[in-house]
C-alpha cells in the first residue's frame, strides 16, 4: 500500500475537489488519489490554521507550508496574508496539485518537491507532521524547522496528544527553544516554537 509521503506512479488518477470554509472564506482545492487527506480538510490542519490566524497580529513576510500536500495551508493563509509563500512536499503529485491550487487563486509561490527544508529562513513555518513516517523522520523535520526559522520566526505544529505531542515539546525545549501550547481541541495540541 502506498503512503502520501511516497512517490508511487502506479496510483490511479482520480481527480476531485476538496471544499471547506475557514474564517468565513470558502475554498475549493484540486485533489487526487495518493495525497494526504484527499477527500476533505483534515481536522488537525483546520485547527492549526484557525489557531495561527487567531494568534498572529503582524503579517509574516515569509511563510513555509512544510509537508504541504495539495497546498491547503499555503493557499488558505495566503488569502489572509500578503506574504512570500514556500511549499515543500516529498510527494510529486501533491506538489503539482499545490501549484494548480495556488495558480487557481492567483497566488505566487515557490513550490518544491523535495525531502525537507534545504535552504531559506522563514518567519512562520506550519507543520502537521507525517506521523506514519516514524519518529526519526519527524524529529529530523523538527531540527530543520529550528534551523530555518528567521531570527524572530515561529514554527507552529499540530499533533495529537497520543501521537507524542508532549515528547515533541520536550524535544524542542531540550534544544533550547521556547515552546508554548496555544490550543487543545478534539485531542489535538497546537504549539508554537520560537528560538
Amino acid at each position: 500500500m502506498s503512503h502520501y509521503f511516497e512517490n508511487d506512479e502506479s496510483i490511479k488518477n482520480e481527480p476531485s475537489m476538496v471544499h471547506f470554509l475557514l474564517k468565513g472564506k470558502e475554498f475549493a482545492l484540486h485533489s487526487n488519489a495518493g495525497v494526504f487527506s484527499k477527500d476533505k480538510l483534515d481536522t488537525g490542519t483546520k485547527i492549526l490554521m484557525e489557531t495561527v490566524l487567531e494568534n498572529t497580529k503582524e503579517t509574516p513576510k515569509t511563510l513555509l507550508d512544510l509537508g504541504c500536500g495539495i497546498g491547503v495551508v499555503g493557499c488558505t493563509l495566503r488569502s489572509f496574508w500578503d506574504c512570500e509563500v514556500t511549499m515543500i512536499d516529498i510527494n510529486q503529485r501533491a506538489t503539482e496539485l499545490a501549484r494548480k491550487n495556488m495558480d487557481k487563486y492567483g497566488y505566487p509561490a515557490t513550490i518544491l518537491c523535495q525531502d525537507g527544508i534545504q535552504s531559506g529562513k522563514f518567519d512562520k513555518i506550519l507543520l502537521n507532521p507525517p506521523i506514519r513516517t516514524g519518529k526519526k523522520v519527524i524529529y529530523s523535520l523538527f531540527d530543520q524547522c529550528v534551523e530555518h526559522m528567521s531570527e524572530n520566526g515561529e514554527t507552529w505544529i499540530v499533533m495529537r496528544k497520543q501521537h507524542g505531542a508532549q515528547s515533541a515539546i520536550n524535544y524542542f525545549e531540550e534544544k533550547g527553544c521556547k515552546v508554548k501550547r496555544v490550543n487543545r481541541d478534539k485531542g489535538f495540541w497546537i504549539f508554537v516554537v520560537t528560538k
